[in-house]
């Protein structure tokens, strides 16, 4: 993180392109929203990504965070250009608290259960590096979608929205002398699909 970032010189912004730009290491990049000024208001942040045609998810969504992962999050897919939008996963430090679910992990996923929407606490943890539905077997399933179309349509969209509902905080409560602390940050977005 930059010890000062200000959107208006080129050197210290962070605009939200640089999610995108697959840099590799060097120069390093990254968006990042603004502060958590507002608070008590909540600071809430969509990031859309569009394709303007239907694709089929064929390799897992990988997100990586610059700041702390989000407490609060829902990755959320649309299948008609983002007019109506569904659940795909949610992101909770506390999924019964925020989501009113019982926590899950994808390895809790059987071949059976794999199209459940879920709530993971795995990937809501400041230690954590990458999110989105992560299976350990996706290369089997992605291999069945030309064959099984529940799975097809589960891994079909025109959209995905990541919606981050709560930055992290690394406490139980927001500390108001220290605002600046808490934003979003993402230095990469993969998305594979056909």
């Amino acid at each position: 993180m930059c010890n000062e970032c200000d959107a208006t010189i080129d050197e210290l912004a962070h605009p939200p392109e640089l999610m995108f730009d697959a840099e590799g290491r060097h120069p390093y990049t990254f968006w990042q929203s603004t502060t958590w000024k507002g608070y008590p208001k909540p600071l809430q942040v969509n990031i859309t990504l569009y394709w303007n045609k239907t694709i089929e998810l064929t390799d897992n969504i990988v997100i990586t965070f610059e700041s702390g992962r989000p407490d609060l999050m829902i990755l959320e897919k649309s299948l008609d250009y983002g007019r109506t939008w569904q659940p795909y996963q949610y992101y909770a430090t506390d999924c019964l608290n925020a989501f009113n679910m019982e926590p899950k992990t994808v390895r809790d996923l059987s071949q059976q259960s794999v199209l459940e929407i879920i709530c993971t606490e795995e990937y809501s943890t400041g230690f954590a590096f990458f999110a989105g539905p992560r299976l350990h077997n996706m290369a089997s399933l992605y291999g069945q979608l030309d064959t099984t179309k529940n799975l097809r349509d589960f891994f079909t969209v025109t959209d995905l929205r990541i919606r981050l509902l709560r930055p992290a905080t690394g406490e139980l409560y927001v500390d108001p002398q220290h605002l600046t602390r808490y934003f979003y940050a993402i230095s990469d977005i993969k998305v594979i699909g056909r």
